[in-house]
């Protein structure tokens, strides 16, 4: 467990990034005809809250690979994600007027609603990424819930800094040590990142190396499936841009980012294989290093680094926030 976030101090930025994944979930299932989107809302004296459902219509229609990370692997039928989570791969929700001690109530209150509703057509009640901070709720409301560790949420706090030396500076020694050898390590291998916008161009490159990563972590994309996903990513909320890796004038990596207010998104990122270079030192530099400049540059006050490949993010200064699978119709 690795969790700083508790039901009885639930944070701006973890009510900012719950109201995103609404958002987000209701855009997604807007492009998508497999799935549906609907909100079950509720008062508690001049407290509101909202929680949003997705359903899958056809579990069949996801890939084999896909149902397996949600936990569908042998479930046929429809299913409906309680909280949501399918487009950021977090669940979501939105609280207003409340005090911190009545949230916890009143998201039980939603959350039962929510599973009562979605079982009288779903095949199967889940939620996949359900954070630390909504378990609790979870659980009040549906106490038989099959519950396992799903990961961990990574989060890059930066604040309001002069530029990236002033960041690092800011961090303990420990933290800063890493972040100045993936440095040396760029500053050796002549690794340099960019930022560009979305063009025909840029996509159909990002998505062969995306595709690539894809498949080395056991999930079958192809290049064309990677393109559909950042097309429909490209239509959901925030402002939308690659940040890429180059080596002797050459683009060896994207990662696909987002500004939404002063956050900035990198989650997903395609690598190519070049022989002669370091593989994890890529990595780093693409997914961590060259963000972290990009999102500084432009004035982000956290990067969202989301779940996978949390143990170098947490050891470069990251907070972690522990996800949850809970099945909630077992």
């Amino acid at each position: 467990m690795v969790s700083d976030a508790f039901p009885d101090a639930v944070t701006q930025p973890v009510m900012a990034r719950n109201a995103l994944a609404m958002m987000d979930d209701r855009a997604l299932c807007a492009l998508d005809v497999r799935l549906d989107y609907f909100e079950v809302q509720s008062r508690s004296g001049r407290g509101r809250g909202r929680l949003p459902v997705v359903m899958v219509k056809q579990v069949e229609s996801l890939n084999d690979d896909y149902r397996q990370y949600l936990g569908l692997a042998s479930n046929e039928g429809s299913a409906a994600f309680i909280g949501g989570g399918l487009a950021r791969l977090r669940s979501g929700s939105s609280f207003a007027g409340i005090v911190h001690e009545e949230r916890r109530e009143l998201l039980a209150a939603l959350v039962a609603e929510a599973v009562d509703r979605a079982a009288q057509t779903a095949d199967a009640v889940l939620s996949p990424f359900l954070t630390a901070t909504d378990l609790p709720g979870y659980l009040d409301a549906v106490p038989s819930a099959i519950v396992r560790e799903h990961g961990v949420w990574c989060t890059l706090e930066i604040g309001e800094v002069a530029g990236i030396e002033d960041f690092l500076e800011r961090l303990p020694a420990k933290r800063r040590r890493h972040w100045n050898r993936d440095t040396r390590e760029a500053e050796e291998l002549g690794l340099e990142h960019d930022v560009v916008p979305f063009s025909n161009e840029v996509v159909a490159e990002a998505a062969a190396g995306i595709a690539s990563v894809s498949q080395r972590n056991g999930m079958n994309e192809s290049p064309d499936i990677v393109k559909w996903r950042i097309n429909n990513y490209h239509r959901r909320p925030g402002k939308h841009f690659f940040v890429r890796t180059r080596w002797q004038g050459n683009v060896i990596a994207h990662m696909l980012c987002r500004m939404f207010d002063d956050t900035m998104d990198a989650h997903t990122l395609g690598i190519l294989d070049i022989p002669e270079l370091d593989r994890g030192a890529v990595y780093h530099f693409g997914c961590l290093l060259g963000p972290l400049r990009a999102a500084i540059d432009r004035g982000a006050r956290r990067l969202e680094l989301g779940i996978g490949h949390d143990s170098p993010k947490l050891r470069r200064g990251c907070t972690g926030e522990d996800t949850y699978f809970a099945d909630l119709l077992p």
